[in-house]
């Protein structure tokens, strides 16, 4: 199993967090490495096996649905979302391609679920692109007691083949919900 600790912010370290995440992205495509702040609720977490650097993944406390629902790349909805007086938002989770299946995100996911119950969460959230590729997080989501709120097609996000599901996209934007008090 990979050990799971916190993300630095040396340089070579948050480059290699990058470079992890754009391998998932078409050409061209970026994503903002999330920062590393426990002291103002964002908690990123790598796991690394063998030295290498082999997942990341993000926890970061809100304490409005409104804030929330800004932070949310795919979704654009709060509705479905059960009103808490501070909501934990996954986020940023990626896995080295080549140890897809090996647990690395299960294991993320879960010590997140342990940070954020520490912190007093009862809500978490994702807004989660489900596709084709073997690396969807639909199967993380819901195996670790996410419930699927609400989805929506956006099948044809790029010109061509879709780099996730290849010719035939079946991309869809999901909100899911995981309810501590319903386990």
């Amino acid at each position: 199993m990979p050990v799971i600790r916190p993300l630095s912010n040396n340089q070579n370290e948050m480059n290699a967090v990058a470079s992890l995440i754009t391998s998932h992205f078409a050409d061209g495509w970026s994503y903002d490495v999330p920062v590393n702040d426990e002291s103002a609720g964002t908690f990123v977490r790598v796991a690394e096996q063998n030295d290498d650097l082999v997942g990341v993944m993000a926890l970061t406390i809100y304490a409005s649905r409104e804030r929330l629902r800004d932070a949310m790349h795919l979704i654009d909805t709060v509705e479905p979302i059960p009103h808490e007086s501070q909501y934990g938002f996954i986020h940023a989770g990626y896995v080295d391609p080549e140890r897809t299946g090996e647990g690395i995100g299960s294991s993320l996911i879960e010590r997140l679920h342990e940070i954020g119950e520490s912190q007093g969460l009862n809500t978490f959230i994702a807004d989660a692109w489900f596709h084709g590729g073997s690396d969807s997080p639909a199967r993380l989501l819901t195996t670790h007691g996410y419930d699927v709120a609400h989805t929506h097609s956006i099948a044809g996000h790029t010109e061509g083949p879709c780099p996730k599901c290849g010719t035939t996209c079946v991309c869809e934007a999901a909100l899911t919900i995981r309810s501590v008090s319903n386990e």
